[in-house]
């Protein structure tokens, strides 16, 4: 069970990387290109603002769905396992020094 939490936390976290990646490649892009045509200091900060705000809409679009269903699987399985972990564990012999005991 913990396995597969870390796998879809793993899928997560590695398509949250390539979001940040890629934004962040077309930030520098564009602000390479806003530098080549002259645009310097405030006026290229609001420009790249809105480019990021676009950026970020459009990855929802994209991978929103995506998101949601690994987040919704990923909350069941951590939920499977606090429910089912919770009474496979609550009968446990655990050996003391003393006598065994149950958990």
């Amino acid at each position: 069970m913990q396995s597969i939490l870390d796998t879809l936390w793993g899928l997560i976290l590695g398509l949250l990387g390539i979001v940040v990646a890629g934004v962040a490649i077309i930030e520098v892009m564009a602000r390479s290109v806003l530098s080549s045509l002259g645009i310097q200091g405030q006026v290229q900060t609001a420009l790249l603002f809105l480019l990021l705000g676009g950026l970020i809409l459009g990855a929802f679009r994209i991978f929103g769905k995506l998101f949601a269903v690994l987040l919704v699987a990923a909350f069941s399985v951590y939920f499977m396992h606090v429910v089912f972990g919770v009474l496979s564990d609550a009968l446990i012999p655990v050996q003391t020094s003393s006598a065994t005991t149950d958990v």
